[in-house]
């Protein structure tokens, strides 16, 4: 199994699909590796790239579901309860009121609270309460100045256990149902297909990528993630702008039928 990150891995910086990494993808599944897509993207977002044509699965939201391409359908999720995602975001706004939140539904589109200033993601998307969401939810985020790209300690008491923190940045910070991780949603992708960890080559770019790298028989990191990301990883490949992805899967395919 060939397991990718899409942004800054697979795809370019431009957010597109090269001709070279688009032929590398169907010569690795004729072959038979699989191919699996890893990312913090959520639903409405990979919805919004149907040009790209991806074929296979997206373990997506950082683990709290896979997708299907196509047609892109939902096959699995261990979503947020609405009940929990109330409670937690009255939390939030009652210890970090300067914080604004957003939603991405199991259904699909985004919910961002009224008011919300911050850059809109992509994909379909309303305005509303967090309190009146009445779906699960694959993952809350929070937004504002005070998050920095070092771990939001300053969070944990707030959340109370009724959520974990799975992805953070600048500006930034992603929430999931407890346990939910990528690694763990790609090791119950492997269980099924009967494919073992050692079978598995992952690639990424950023520090959400990490546990996936180790935990994965070879471990790639792209050349335009931070150095410091090398030493987590097996191999430095080419950057997402030189196909540092379809070098790989070239010679894993030819690798299987010599």
């Amino acid at each position: 199994m060939a397991a990718i990150d899409l942004d800054g891995t697979l795809l370019a910086s431009d957010l597109t699909l090269s001709e070279r990494s688009r032929a590398a993808l169907d010569t690795a599944r004729e072959a038979g590796i699989e191919t699996v897509f890893v990312t913090a993207r959520h639903l409405a977002a990979l919805d919004h790239y149907p040009n790209l044509g991806l074929v296979g699965e997206a373990v997506c939201c950082l683990g709290a579901a896979v997708y299907r391409f196509p047609p892109g359908k939902l096959t699995w999720s261990s979503s947020i309860a609405p009940d929990t995602v109330a409670a937690v975001a009255t939390r939030i706004k009652r210890d970090f009121p300067d914080l604004q939140l957003a939603w991405a539904l199991e259904s699909g589109p985004l919910g961002y609270e009224t008011g919300y200033t911050q850059p809109l993601l992509l994909g379909e998307s309303y305005f509303g309460s967090p309190d009146a969401v009445e779906e699960p939810v694959l993952k809350l985020f929070a937004t504002g100045p005070r998050l920095g790209s070092e771990f939001p300690d300053f969070l944990r008491d707030t959340l109370a256990g009724q959520v974990d923190i799975a992805h953070f940045g600048p500006g930034f910070v992603d929430l999931v149902a407890p346990g939910v991780n990528k690694v763990d949603t790609l090791r119950r992708l492997c269980e099924r297909r009967g494919i073992s960890q050692e079978e598995v080559v992952a690639f990424g770019d950023s520090p959400a990528d990490i546990d996936m790298m180790r935990w994965a028989g070879h471990g790639v990191v792209m050349a335009n993630a931070s150095a410091d990301l090398y030493e987590h990883a097996d191999e430095v490949a080419r950057s997402c702008d030189e196909d540092g992805v379809a070098v790989v899967l070239e010679r894993m395919a030819a690798a299987r039928v010599s």
